[in-house]
């Protein structure tokens, strides 16, 4: 999740009442440490703010570490009955479609997990750089791309955010960062996959990210 999504989140999960939005639950949500450290403004934009009004969030990933109430993987049968056992009225999921190789069966896994009328809120990276976790199928939606994924249900709202520059990164390391694209353009035989995606970030250290992003109530 980047700072223009937390925002984006800030802002519409607050124009809905506890009672739509809990128990919600927070797909591939990372470690507490994650949410509280090193990306803080996770949890100070987005969580606590529920937290605070009372809603049940629930937080669930492939890992089992602190702050990881459900350790699943959603494509899992077994796993996705643990996740729908919760009875959730709200998902979040952010940055996790270009992880995944069948999108489409992700979308239906989300979409099995809510009752009608559950609240669903999707962001997928729409210009931003490959970036493995384990994978990167390169998915890159508009917002209008991204709500083809539910067919059939209400989209309330879609957006394009624009975020911050690779430039934000490289100034918080730039000896280490710019040595490591500096060396690796001279040196593309010792691995062209990474070379290429090294050269290729570069582009983002002038152009901002952009983040589709897409609010959805599922139908009767």
């Amino acid at each position: 999740m980047m700072i223009c999504d937390a925002h984006w989140l800030q802002k519409t999960l607050a124009k809905f009442e506890v009672e739509e939005l809990s128990p919600l639950l927070n797909l591939g949500s990372s470690t507490l440490h994650f949410r509280t450290v090193e990306q803080p403004y996770v949890h100070d934009m987005v969580f606590a703010p529920l937290e605070q009004r009372g809603v049940n969030v629930i937080h669930t990933d492939l890992k089992t570490a602190p702050g990881v109430d459900i350790s699943a993987d959603i494509l899992d049968p077994r796993d996705h009955a643990k996740l729908k056992a919760v009875s959730p009225k709200a998902v979040i999921c952010t940055h996790m479609f270009e992880h995944v190789a069948d999108r489409d069966l992700m979308a239906e896994r989300i979409m099995e997990l809510l009752p009608p009328g559950g609240l669903f809120f999707v962001t997928v990276p729409f210009s931003y750089h490959e970036h493995r976790d384990p994978i990167d199928t390169l998915y890159r939606p508009s917002p209008d791309e991204l709500t083809q994924l539910f067919p059939g249900q209400v989209v309330l709202e879609k957006a394009e955010l624009i975020g911050h520059t690779y430039w934000t990164q490289v100034r918080k390391r730039p000896f280490t960062l710019f040595f490591r694209h500096f060396t690796r353009f001279f040196l593309p035989f010792l691995g062209l996959d990474k070379w290429k995606r090294s050269m290729t970030k570069l582009y983002w250290l002038f152009h901002p990210y952009k983040v589709s992003a897409i609010i959805g109530r599922k139908v009767a």
